[in-house]
């Protein structure tokens, strides 16, 4: 048990009174009931009671609901001889308002060494509280992230950018040390860094992070952070704790690798990338810029651009630099520059606006491709096409001459060949008129001979009417297709009744081509449909249109034999007989004659047919 404090003469009491009378904090004594039996200044000063008005009464009339029972564990420990140091809590005052105080208690003892009571000195903290509270505000309301801890690095506060990156509360990391909630690990090789904060503390010194560190937060999101701790010193040069400021660099990362990014595409590009202000003074100057025009990027930086520039083309500079403070882009201009040996060089140039934080217009980046050897290339296109043209045009002469000379050669040998056919034709005829033959096979044989002839007289009119479909000039105009083809049906009697059935639905759509060679194309297609019929079959035709986007498809659809998909290939071309000549009579040109003049109207010819099931043949052309 401590020892009694030692007797005290009156002059000393004196003093002693008057040093608790004018101290401004509240200095109380108290029995171990908690009655109060003595009330300085500073008490009334700090609570608002009087002494006359607390002495005598329990001291719990200062103690907020709340805080009842604290009064006797207080009691507990002062009985125990234990001294209570800066014992933080709140009280009431008079006026019912609640006031900060830290205690300090302590027993008080007789003469015989007896604990009789305790003294007690309470300091206001209010001021101190709300300058705490303030400072808890403000940290938790700045948008770094902060970490206080006490000198053996455990954790006091964190705000709440602190507890987003970190993934843990304030609540939870309280007295923590700090590398538990804390992890930060370097981001390529992964490896633990050592907090700033234990830096700090061992050396007493702020301590900034290194680059590229990732905290590992407790969720196990990475974040990217930049940091610094720093101790906290008090004025009695003590460190009672650091500080530790973070923030999120994920954004600031990824620009900066989007500038490496950049930076590299720049350094690496092919094409002169350079840039410069609004006065046409050069600010960056690339490789590429030095291969194409000779000069090093120390040169060039702080000159103007109007160093590249040919004198007869400066005023090229102006009108680029008006545009780009108007905000306009400049998109593939083609120019000349000049390189460092005086040398002109064919560029195309594409030029960019630069703006500041805030929008405006500071100056202009410049993207010079080298395309001399693409003009060059182009020239050279440009003479090869001028010579094609010419030789096209020269054969296309030739070949006209030779076509012409071959139209007349066909006139004239179809003239030729058809005189001596006549006569074949003529004279068998008369023998057989006459009777002047011998025996009923020279009559076949005459027969034979007027058969063969009528053949090569067809066949030579067919090539002479497919050559003039090839050369003839023709002048394209609306036809009425419904009167057409009714007026073919009407003129020919093989297309009616009884020999074949052609149904025409009327109206038929009009269509822009050449009267006579529709006619031509249309009668052929009829014929060919009454003509290869199965024996005994009787034709039945039907003649409609149908409207294909701005174009009309003329339909010719019969019950004949039809056509194997391998016959429908060959179909259209000249001298092209699918069938023999014995079963159905024809030349083989009739339908190259119709692809011939329906491609010289614009149009377009086919077929849609399957073997025994019929045939429909159409043609294309422009609606009338």
């Amino acid at each position: 048990m401590p020892n009694p404090p030692a007797s005290t003469s009156p002059s000393s009491d004196a003093f002693l009174a008057a040093i608790i009378n004018s101290s401004h904090d509240a200095i109380v004594s108290k029995n171990l009931d908690g009655i109060v039996t003595s009330w300085n200044k500073g008490a009334e000063r700090i609570f608002g009671f009087t002494a006359s008005e607390m002495i005598g009464q329990p001291i719990s009339v200062l103690f907020p609901a709340d805080r009842y029972d604290e009064e006797p564990g207080i009691l507990a420990r002062i009985r125990r001889g234990e001294v209570i140091d800066h014992y933080e809590t709140v009280r009431k005052r008079k006026d019912g308002t609640l006031v900060d105080i830290s205690l300090t208690v302590s027993p008080i003892y007789d003469e015989q060494g007896k604990i009789v009571g305790a003294s007690k000195i309470a300091r206001d903290i209010s001021r101190l509280k709300r300058a705490e509270e303030k400072l808890r505000v403000t940290l938790s309301s700045i948008g770094d992230a902060v970490i206080a801890t006490d000198p053996e690095g455990r954790i006091e506060f964190m705000n709440r950018t602190a507890e987003t990156l970190t993934g843990w509360k304030d609540s939870e990391a309280q007295g923590r040390p700090l590398e538990e909630v804390f992890k930060i690990v370097a981001e390529e090789s992964r490896r633990p860094v050592e907090s700033p904060v234990a830096v700090a503390l061992r050396e007493r010194r702020v301590v900034g992070l290194a680059n590229h560190t990732v905290l590992l937060a407790k969720d196990g999101n990475e974040v990217p952070v930049d940091d610094s701790a720093a101790p906290i010193i008090d004025t009695g040069q003590h460190m009672i704790g650091v500080v530790l400021v973070f923030r999120d660099v994920a954004h600031r990362r990824d620009a900066e690798l989007a500038a490496l990014r950049l930076a590299a595409i720049v350094e690496g590009s092919d094409d002169a990338i350079v840039s410069k202000d609004l006065n046409g003074i050069v600010t960056t100057w690339n490789p590429a810029a030095e291969r194409i025009f000779g000069y090093a990027a120390e040169e060039m930086i702080g000159q103007p651009v109007l160093k590249i520039i040919p004198e007869e083309r400066h005023h090229e500079e102006t009108q680029i630099l008006a545009r780009l403070r108007r905000g306009e882009r400049i998109d593939h201009f083609q120019t000349v520059r000049c390189r460092r040996d005086g040398a002109p060089i064919d560029v195309s140039l594409t030029i960019s606006p630069i703006r500041n934080k805030d929008g405006e217009i500071v100056g202009a980046s410049k993207i010079a491709r080298d395309v001399s050897a693409l003009k060059k290339a182009h020239e050279q296109l440009e003479e090869h096409a001028s010579a094609l043209e010419r030789r096209v045009n020269e054969r296309t002469v030739r070949l006209q001459d030779s076509l012409s000379e071959l139209e007349a050669f066909s006139y004239s040998l179809s003239h030729d060949l058809r005189a001596p056919l006549r006569a074949i034709h003529g004279f068998a005829e008369i023998i057989i008129e006459d009777g002047a033959y011998k025996s009923e096979d020279a009559l076949e044989h005459l027969r034979r001979i007027v058969a063969a002839a009528n053949r090569m007289d067809r066949l030579i009119r067919d090539v002479l009417s497919f050559a003039r479909f090839s050369r003839s000039e023709i002048e394209l105009a609306s036809i009425n297709v419904d009167e057409l083809a009714t007026d073919i049906i009407r003129e020919r009697p093989e297309l009616q009744p009884p020999r074949a059935t052609v149904i025409i639905d009327h109206p038929l759509l009009s269509v822009v081509g050449h009267a006579a060679s529709l006619t031509q194309c249309l009668t052929n297609l009829l014929d060919n449909a009454v003509k290869f019929m199965a024996s005994g079959k009787k034709a039945r035709v039907r003649v409609y249109t149908e409207v294909h986007e701005d174009r009309v498809r003329i339909c010719v659809a019969d019950n004949g034999i039809g056509i194997d998909p391998e016959g429908q290939k060959r179909l259209f071309g000249l001298f092209e007989r699918l069938n023999p000549v014995q079963s159905y009579q024809g030349t083989g040109v009739g339908l190259a004659i119709v692809r011939r003049a329906v491609e010289r109207m614009n149009g377009k010819v086919g077929v849609q047919s399957a073997v025994s099931l019929g045939s429909t043949f159409w043609i294309e052309l422009p609606r009338g």
